[in-house]
């Protein structure tokens, strides 16, 4: 089993110190977030990436773009804009640090109602111009489940299973707590399933411990298993669903715990 770690749950560190946090803790997986303030700042300095890069080849990488205030079904065409800008100099970051996973989040309708055909479309229209530069490059390009929200794109498996099925060489990374209720309906689509984000849910909250979950999700990490799946179990947490402030070493000391208890599985 390939366990790994978003660097999202060390947020608010600087890059190189998360690197030391992953060699501290043992992890040879991990998924990078450039939304990390420090990299935020430093996105564009060549020295900082490059230096970057060299701590990156001792891992196993997966990428995921950046989506804070952004949405590729946006009706704000500046917005769309810069959804397909920022993925596809995301798949530049993925290619420079030999990353093989990238992971998308699909657009959404701005207001509290269904998904129109316009807001399809427009996700419609990103997908075709990031694919091509994925392809080009070799990169496993992957469309995120999304919690189940009426205005979201990708949360139901039947509406994921459409846009996968008119993609050619558009994957998935599921989200366990995401997919939640609709798990046995995800796992028929295995074999567009390239990455995965594990994480517990509490009082029907995503992303908390795994190990206090009110869901236990063993038997569908053992039949991915089962079924040969060879990706990275990323574990995907959110310090603010443990209740304080955490410091770094309590923050560690959770991942520990939380990879002991995939590895047990």
């Amino acid at each position: 089993m390939r366990i790994g770690l978003s660097t999202l749950f060390f947020w608010e560190y600087p890059m190189f110190e998360i690197v030391d946090i992953f060699r501290e803790i043992g992890l040879k997986c991990m998924e990078f977030f450039p939304e990390n303030p420090d990299f935020w700042d430093n996105r564009f300095d060549l020295d900082y990436i490059s230096e970057l890069r060299r701590e990156f080849k001792k891992f196993d990488i997966g990428l995921h773009a950046p989506h804070i205030e952004l949405n590729p079904s946006s009706l704000n065409p500046y917005v769309r804009e810069a959804s397909i800008k920022e993925t596809l100099w995301s798949l530049e970051l993925a290619k420079f640090y030999r990353c093989d996973v990238i992971t998308i989040h699909p657009g959404k309708r701005p207001t509290t109602r269904e998904p129109t055909k316009e807001e399809y479309d427009h996700f419609y229209n990103y997908l075709n111009i990031c694919l091509k530069e994925a392809k080009k490059k070799k990169i496993t390009f992957c469309m995120e489940n999304l919690p189940k929200k009426i205005n979201r794109i990708g949360w139901h498996p039947k509406d994921v299973e459409n846009i996968l099925k008119n993609f050619e060489g558009l994957y998935l990374t599921l989200d366990f707590p995401h997919a939640k209720g609709y798990l046995d309906e995800f796992l028929e689509l295995y074999d567009y399933i390239k990455h995965t984000h594990i994480s517990g849910v509490i009082n029907n909250r995503d992303h908390c411990s795994l190990i206090k979950s009110d869901i236990d999700f063993s038997k569908y990490i053992l039949e991915l298993l089962h079924r040969g799946y060879k990706g990275m179990f990323n574990l995907e947490l959110d310090d603010r669903r443990f209740g304080k402030n955490l410091s770094k070493e309590e923050k560690i000391n959770i991942v520990i715990k939380e990879v002991e208890y995939l590895e047990s599985i």
